[in-house]
């Protein structure tokens, strides 16, 4: 389903109670989407994505944050022109599916421009002589020799088609002729939207339902005055404002469609607020909402290739260790050697001689050595596999514990609410040396760990590795209980009791917040939670914050549950 030109006077109609507003702010969520915060004695955020095929614009309930690594060009304009101007007025073409926001501010006027046009979508800044300073798709004649749409170049508006004429000025006879010409078995729903400027499958859908009490009629079975009458009352709306948005839903409760008209030919609708919620819930419903989606899968990959060369070190390790019997023997090797070595002749490339249990075992030699020096150089060969006997060990905990710190990185990421929560897992991927840089980064704050009450008992949450490691060691006493799910990374919750009984259901309630902030809120069902006291918590050694071990702990069932109220 795609955003249409009623949608777009619907919305166009909702701006104009903002005209005046200034641009606090302007951000690019992703690489197809801006996004403008505006305040007019009251603060929205108004998003424009000229996504290939989920292009939009609307108002969105929360401020996004920006999601790419790197400002595109068109950002920086838009910070120079847009940012800390007033927005002085909104147009709509006639029959488009495009809104010009126009700005006034110290640089001067200029015009953004939505064009919400499905694949052909696009997001253009132009300055006030109509020239394009930049725009989010850039369009040159290699791609379209009759629309360019490059800096410096005039702006051109995207060129109605000839064949098609407006709704409005539909006639009786024209339409009774066009009806006339098409097979009689054609759904009349999927010939408007080709006939008539501006009208979409869904709005064609609703003017034949209303027109049939069907929306699949074909041409016998539609009233011409009934359709055109059903058209007209569609769209005078942008002119008597009697706007009336809903959405529809399929039998699971989803959005499945948006109007800013009742859907009558949808089985189950309901009404919303404006426009701009029924788009968001569509949208929500369809798309992977998550405003940081860039950022996250930018840090997301960074772990993940280190985690990848921690595996692989881990691996070659283990291929290296040796049993202690294969040292053993390499010993024996070369005591037997000197114990017999008046029975080695010389220039022998192995010799069988009995071990200490009396069996016959053979011994490679070098023949270019003395038994003397082939004994030395099986002591020399033993010396070396015991040291690795004792490194290795050491050197696969130590990189096991990266490996936990780097899930602890993942479930901190997926667990972030904001782009400061997702730099600072980037951040403590730096401080840890997985990943080096040349620029010179500025640390960022790992934020403020959450605090709730159950119970009238104050909790603390730690989001990320160095909240769980200030939670746990800095805020929580020794007799405050700790709490962690088993087996996974995630949250240290703690539990200020000072040692007094907590009741059982207290002790669950604390655990299900200690599964919701882990990976288990995605997973489902219920979890194991360890909780012990503080005092039995212990931090690993090295350089990673928040990795732990513990003991004297116990355990419940908890199922993942988010917080009743963050305090």
């Amino acid at each position: 389903m795609h955003v249409d030109y009623l949608t777009l006077a619907c919305l166009r109609d909702d701006l104009d109670t903002f005209l005046g507003a200034r641009v606090q702010q302007v951000v690019f969520p992703d690489e197809w989407s801006v996004e403008l915060e505006l305040y007019a004695g009251r603060r929205a955020y108004l998003l424009l994505a000229a996504h290939p095929q989920d292009a939009r614009m609307l108002f969105v309930p929360q401020k996004l944050r920006r999601g790419l690594e790197s400002e595109p060009p068109l950002l920086l304009l838009l910070r120079k022109w847009v940012r800390g101007a007033r927005l002085v007025d909104v147009r709509q073409p006639d029959w488009e599916r495009v809104l010009e926001l126009h700005f006034e501010g110290e640089a001067g006027a200029c015009m953004l421009i939505a064009e919400i046009m499905g694949r052909y979508s696009n997001i253009v800044l132009v300055n006030a002589e109509g020239r394009v300073l930049d725009a989010l798709k850039r369009i040159g004649p290699d791609l379209n020799r009759y629309r360019v749409t490059l800096p410096g170049k005039p702006y051109e508006p995207p060129p109605p088609p000839a064949d098609k004429c407006p709704p409005l000025d539909l006639t009786p006879d024209r339409l009774v002729r066009l009806l006339a010409n098409v097979p009689a078995d054609e759904a009349v729903a999927r010939l408007l939207p080709r006939w008539l400027l501006g009208v979409s499958p869904t709005a064609a859908r609703e003017a034949v339902y209303r027109a049939s009490g069907t929306s699949d009629a074909t041409p016998p079975e539609i009233d011409p005055d009934a359709l055109l009458d059903a058209l007209v009352t569609l769209y005078r709306l942008p002119e008597t404002g009697a706007w009336a948005p809903h959405v529809a839903l399929d039998e699971d409760g989803t959005v499945v469609a948006f109007a800013p008209y009742e859907l009558r030919h949808q089985p189950s609708r309901e009404p919303v607020e404006d426009i701009s919620t029924a788009m968001w819930r569509y949208f929500s419903a369809r798309l992977d909402t998550d405003p940081y989606a860039a950022a996250r899968q930018h840090v997301r990959k960074r772990i993940e290739e280190a985690l990848a060369r921690v595996e692989r070190s881990l691996e070659q390790l283990r291929e290296n260790l040796v049993p202690e019997e294969e040292i053993t023997r390499v010993r024996e090797a070369g005591e037997l050697l000197l114990a017999y070595q008046w029975q080695i002749p010389r220039g022998a490339r192995d010799i069988t001689l009995p071990d200490y249990d009396g069996q016959p075992r053979t011994i490679t030699l070098d023949p270019a050595k003395t038994p003397v020096e082939n004994a030395r150089a099986y002591f020399q060969r033993y010396e070396k596999m015991r040291r690795a006997a004792d490194e290795v060990p050491k050197r696969i905990a130590a990189l096991a514990t990266e490996r936990d710190f780097l899930h602890q990185l993942l479930a901190d990421l997926e667990l972030a609410e904001d782009r400061a929560e997702i730099d600072a897992v980037h951040d403590a991927l730096l401080e840890a040396g997985f990943e080096t840089t040349t620029r010179r980064r500025k640390s960022v704050p790992s934020g403020r760990p959450l605090r709730f009450k159950v119970d009238g008992l104050p909790v603390y949450v730690g989001r990320n590795a160095r909240q769980n490691d200030e939670v746990t060691f800095k805020r929580a006493s020794p007799d405050d209980l700790w709490f962690h799910v088993r087996g996974m990374p995630g949250a240290h919750v703690i539990l200020k009791n000072a040692g007094r009984p907590v009741p059982q259901g207290v002790i669950e309630r604390v655990a299900s917040l200690a599964a919701w902030y882990s990976p288990a809120r995605k997973g489902g069902g219920t979890v194991l939670v360890d909780y012990t006291e503080r005092r039995y918590v212990r931090r690993v050694p090295g350089k990673h914050p928040g990795l732990v071990t513990y003991r004297n702990e116990q355990t419940v069932w908890a199922t993942p549950r988010p917080p009743d109220e963050v305090v």
